[in-house]
Protein backbone atom coordinates (compact mmCIF):
# COMPACT_ATOMS: atom_id res chain seq x y z
CA UNK A 1 0.00 0.00 0.00
CA UNK A 2 1.35 3.41 -0.97
CA UNK A 3 0.41 5.95 1.71
CA UNK A 4 0.89 8.90 -0.67
CA UNK A 5 -1.62 7.45 -3.17
CA UNK A 6 -4.13 6.76 -0.38
CA UNK A 7 -3.91 10.29 1.08
CA UNK A 8 -7.22 12.17 0.76
CA UNK A 9 -7.19 15.33 -1.35
CA UNK A 10 -10.01 17.88 -1.57
CA UNK A 11 -11.20 18.24 -5.16
CA UNK A 12 -14.35 20.32 -4.61
CA UNK A 13 -15.52 22.65 -1.85
CA UNK A 14 -19.12 23.83 -2.05
CA UNK A 15 -22.15 24.72 0.02
CA UNK A 16 -24.50 24.03 -2.91
CA UNK A 17 -26.51 20.83 -2.43
CA UNK A 18 -27.01 20.47 -6.17
CA UNK A 19 -23.26 20.53 -6.80
CA UNK A 20 -22.68 18.00 -4.02
CA UNK A 21 -25.28 15.66 -5.53
CA UNK A 22 -23.86 16.09 -9.05
CA UNK A 23 -20.28 15.49 -7.92
CA UNK A 24 -21.35 12.42 -5.92
CA UNK A 25 -23.23 11.03 -8.91
CA UNK A 26 -20.27 11.60 -11.25
CA UNK A 27 -17.81 9.94 -8.89
CA UNK A 28 -20.17 7.03 -8.17
CA UNK A 29 -20.65 6.42 -11.90
CA UNK A 30 -16.87 6.46 -12.44
CA UNK A 31 -16.42 4.13 -9.44
CA UNK A 32 -14.05 6.62 -7.79
CA UNK A 33 -14.27 6.30 -3.98
CA UNK A 34 -14.80 9.64 -2.23
CA UNK A 35 -15.49 11.16 1.16
CA UNK A 36 -17.74 14.11 2.01
CA UNK A 37 -16.11 16.13 4.78
CA UNK A 38 -18.31 18.55 6.76
CA UNK A 39 -21.87 19.76 6.24
CA UNK A 40 -24.56 17.16 5.59
CA UNK A 41 -23.50 13.67 4.59
CA UNK A 42 -26.08 11.55 2.81
CA UNK A 43 -23.94 8.51 2.11
CA UNK A 44 -25.63 5.15 2.74
CA UNK A 45 -29.00 6.85 3.22
CA UNK A 46 -27.90 8.25 6.58
CA UNK A 47 -28.17 11.99 7.07
CA UNK A 48 -25.59 13.48 9.40
CA UNK A 49 -25.32 17.21 9.96
CA UNK A 50 -22.34 19.16 11.21
CA UNK A 51 -23.75 22.54 12.28
CA UNK A 52 -20.30 24.13 12.37
CA UNK A 53 -19.67 23.45 8.68
CA UNK A 54 -21.20 25.63 5.96
CA UNK A 55 -19.36 23.85 3.17
CA UNK A 56 -18.68 20.29 2.16
CA UNK A 57 -15.29 19.17 0.90
CA UNK A 58 -15.40 16.27 -1.56
CA UNK A 59 -12.18 14.30 -1.13
CA UNK A 60 -10.68 11.46 -3.17
CA UNK A 61 -7.48 9.44 -2.92
CA UNK A 62 -4.43 11.24 -4.32
CA UNK A 63 -4.11 8.67 -7.11
CA UNK A 64 -7.68 9.48 -8.28
CA UNK A 65 -7.31 13.28 -8.30
CA UNK A 66 -6.52 13.82 -12.01
CA UNK A 67 -9.41 11.64 -13.23
CA UNK A 68 -11.86 13.05 -10.68
CA UNK A 69 -11.00 16.69 -11.45
CA UNK A 70 -11.32 16.04 -15.18
CA UNK A 71 -14.75 14.43 -14.77
CA UNK A 72 -16.04 17.23 -12.56
CA UNK A 73 -14.80 19.91 -14.98
CA UNK A 74 -16.33 18.10 -17.97
CA UNK A 75 -19.67 18.19 -16.17
CA UNK A 76 -19.70 21.90 -15.39
CA UNK A 77 -18.24 21.84 -11.90
CA UNK A 78 -15.21 23.93 -10.94
CA UNK A 79 -12.84 21.60 -9.06
CA UNK A 80 -10.33 22.94 -6.49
Amino acid sequence: MNEENDRLVTILTTGDGGQIALASSILDEAEIPYFEKGGISHRLGIYLFNASARFVEIQVRAMDVPAARKLLAENGLNPD
